[in-house]
């Protein structure tokens, strides 16, 4: 009895380790894209930073931009600011955000070195963008991009920085795999065991049901609805209002593309959020890119995602930012 412990034993040890070194190596845990605190804007992605994670890599350059690094030779600037949307995160390659994607296609149609600098967080609202551009300046930028959605309007800063509390703002790598895959994805093993045993009480719309699944106690709490995702704020976001006089401020042109969630696709047109930022932008004279009249699918979308592109996705957004890019900038082929 005791020689089939041993052996149990052994094959339990052997799994763990072949489990830790698959984990490492081809799926990037203990790997993570790390996360600084900021008193002006709560957090953003740690600067400096090249590491690769489920297979996408994700790079930041000293102002913490999803770009390469900015030079004093950069003479050609546009700003494309937003949160994770614009930033993609850890699912999304380096070469697959839009903001990659535009400067290699106005390199390879102009010869001409634009730099768009991705400015975004994930969760980030408007607020947290107009206290980043306050802090950093604009970078002498001939253009400015807010890409945003209807959830946006109420996503207020609390000032309570979730980095190094909540497993999904990490500051410090992991330094067991397992322990990782527990700590930060444990929602994923709970969700499907729900789905798998107790399939009758699960939400026939699987987006609401992983969402609610993947809730946390963070700093960050939403709830989705039939209205689509509802942040706790009181007020209209003023970062919007902020983000108007920056840009005013340095005579920068601005305009706003909104970008729906899911459930406002299934309704064929934005919420009431929606509708106070179309308003606002009416409201200031703010060039408002409506993407509903652009063809935005749910293909477009990761897959039980209510909000975020896929890699085409990314390239949808590229390919219709990259002629009114083209249109501010009087780039003539």
């Amino acid at each position: 009895m005791l020689k089939y412990f041993y052996r149990f034993l052994i094959f339990v040890v052997i799994l763990a380790v072949t489990t830790e070194v698959v984990l490492r190596y081809k799926y990037g845990f203990c790997n993570s894209p790390l996360y600084i605190s900021d008193p002006d804007f709560e957090y953003i992605y740690a600067p400096d930073q090249d590491v690769k994670r489920f297979g996408y890599r994700v790079q930041t350059n000293s102002f913490s931009m999803r770009n390469e690094e900015v030079l004093p030779s950069d003479s050609i600037v546009i700003l494309l600011i937003g949160d994770s949307v614009v930033n993609g995160g850890s699912l999304t390659d380096q070469d697959s955000i839009a903001s990659t994607l535009l400067e290699k296609r106005f390199l390879k149609d102009f010869g001409t070195r634009v730099r768009v600098l991705n400015i975004s967080a994930g969760s980030w609202g408007p607020d947290n963008i107009a206290a980043y551009l306050k802090k950093y300046g604009t970078f002498k930028a001939r253009l400015m991009c807010l890409v945003t959605s209807s959830h946006d309007a109420y996503d207020i800063m609390s000032h309570q920085s979730p980095v190094g509390i909540d497993p999904g703002w990490p500051d410090k790598q992991y330094k067991v795999a397992l322990y990782e895959l527990w700590d930060r994805y444990r929602w994923i093993f709970f969700y499907y065991f729900n789905t798998w045993f107790f399939a009758p009480t699960i939400e026939k719309n699987p987006e609401r049901a992983l969402l609610d699944s993947m809730k946390k106690d963070s700093l960050k709490k939403e709830e989705l609805n039939d209205a689509g995702i509802r942040k706790p704020g009181l007020t209209f976001n003023p970062g919007y209002e902020q983000i108007y006089e920056i840009a005013k401020k340095d005579s920068i042109p601005l305009f706003i593309y909104l970008h729906p969630e899911t459930s406002e696709i299934e309704l064929g047109h934005f919420n009431d959020q929606g509708d106070q930022i179309i308003a606002f932008a009416i409201q200031h004279n703010i060039r408002l890119v409506n993407e509903f009249s652009l063809g935005i699918d749910p293909k477009y979308y990761r897959k039980l995602d209510v909000v975020h592109y896929n890699s085409q996705g990314q390239l949808f957004l590229a390919n219709n930012l990259y002629p009114l890019f083209q249109e501010y900038l009087n780039l003539k082929k």
